[in-house]
């Protein structure tokens, strides 16, 4: 199915930039790196054993199952944490960023498919349909006090939506996804980026970030919180969740000529 229209409009209306405009405001430029060097590392959840909060389907079993495992925590072997965000904080220059891509954010089964998404300034985000149900794709501007980014309703099996990133980024960096129709479960994040050192963790909570121009940095690890801390409650079937506050940790990093250097973070549980 085609995009709608109305929905990129939308959001051009609430972000309201465009391209040149949102390059000038990241103050990040892209220069030639020369004897660059990378950042490595894993981060791995500390303390006692984790066991996930079981949440029940409310409806739509057939596509969604009767019970999930709350995604806010993943966890990989020997408590390594996967879909944690780790990024080089306030750079200036660097390597060129990439905007040709374009980033799939999937609905199946009643879940995010990638859960976390990293997508760069000036590539398209666009959010798709997996399932014969509907879904409603609302996204939160968490840095703005949790206004609505985006409201995307998507009935039809197959339904994709595009959304422009040179509005999108105008809204944020960290937005958070749920579903209205009846999904409360469902959670991701897409972070919108005005700068390349971005990286995911993976099943093995590793991250890397390659060709890093030498000098010291502040590298940030930022796991999206994992305690409910209230559910609001619709004929004793949860109606929405509401989650702590993300974690972030800071640490120093300097990397040498042609060097590389790694970088542990461990995640304590509040």
């Amino acid at each position: 199915m085609k995009s709608i229209p109305s929905a990129s409009l939308l959001f051009g209306l609430i972000c309201g930039l465009n391209l040149q405009t949102l390059h000038a405001q990241s103050g990040y430029k892209e220069i030639d790196v020369k004897n660059a060097g990378s950042i490595s590392g894993t981060v791995r959840l500390g303390g006692s054993k984790y066991q996930a909060e079981e949440m029940e389907m409310t409806k739509d079993h057939t596509s969604c199952g009767k019970s999930k495992a709350s995604p806010r925590l993943e966890l990989g072997k020997n408590n390594l944490v996967k879909n944690a965000v780790v990024y080089i904080e306030g750079i200036t220059a660097g390597k060129k960023l990439d905007q040709s891509g374009t980033v799939i954010v999937n609905q199946e089964r009643c879940e995010y498919a990638p859960h976390i998404s990293i997508v760069p300034l000036g590539s398209q985000l666009v959010i798709t349909n997996s399932d014969p149900i509907l879904h409603n794709v609302h996204a939160y501007d968490d840095l703005r006090s949790r206004q609505t980014a985006f409201n995307i309703a998507q009935p039809i099996r197959g339904q994709k939506t595009t959304v422009k990133q040179a509005a999108l980024a105008k809204c944020g960096e960290q937005i958070s996804l749920t579903c209205d129709a009846g999904h409360p479960w469902m959670s991701g994040f897409v972070f919108s980026t005005s700068h390349p050192y971005y990286a995911v963790t993976d099943s093995n909570g590793h991250f890397q970030l390659d060709d890093v121009p030498p000098g010291s940095y502040k590298v940030v690890m930022w796991h999206e919180g994992v305690a409910v801390t209230h559910k609001d409650l619709d004929e004793e079937k949860v109606k929405k969740y509401s989650f702590e506050e993300p974690y972030l940790i800071t640490k120093d990093a300097a990397v040498p000529e042609n060097g590389k250097v790694t970088v542990e973070f461990e995640l304590k549980l509040r």
